[in-house]
């Protein structure tokens, strides 16, 4: 009952700062459906939803929004194991199908041979198709600030990057 409540508390505050116009971009199934596609192509299974991880990305936001929402703070040095991070300011229609694509779209900066990233980054694709991945769980906020902006971020289990290893 307690893990119920919390994942309604977790809903209510998403719902509470979506403009109604990109709910429909920012459902677990959207999240879902563009990992997905990107681990089909490499030969990855797929990713289920995991409510608890959606719960963990959005406290994570919430305890770090300030930063997240300043220009001054790369996104990039807060992606580690197990998390992906987004953001668009000055915007208030970058949904999650936005963010995932931004990582899928890092494929072009993954060197599989060398197992490194070439000409920018490219962790986000290598967590979005870890092999061994199996859930996934995302939250968007949005900039309550002079910036104006949303932040999303995906927390996935087991995490990936790790160092030294292939993702598939």
């Amino acid at each position: 009952m307690k893990r119920l409540l919390k994942i309604l508390v977790v809903l209510l505050k998403l719902l509470s700062v979506a403009p109604l116009s990109l709910l429909a971009q920012n459902l677990p199934r959207d999240y879902l459906e563009i990992h997905n596609n990107a681990r089909a192509s490499v030969g990855v299974g797929p990713l289920k939803w995991e409510p608890m991880l959606e719960m963990e990305a959005y406290e994570f936001l919430h305890q770090h929004i300030v930063v997240f929402c300043s220009k001054e703070v790369p996104v990039a040095r807060y992606v580690s194991m197990g998390h992906n991070i987004a953001r668009e300011l000055g915007s208030k229609n970058f949904s999650g199908i936005d963010a995932v694509r931004t990582w899928v779209a890092q494929k072009k900066n993954y060197n599989h041979t060398s197992n490194s990233c070439v000409g920018g980054e490219c962790r986000g694709y290598t967590q979005v198709v870890w092999k061994t991945t199996t859930h996934v769980g995302c939250a968007r906020v949005m900039c309550d600030n002079k910036n104006a902006g949303i932040v999303v971020s995906c927390v996935y289990f087991p995490p990936g990057n790790i160092p030294a290893l292939r993702p598939y």
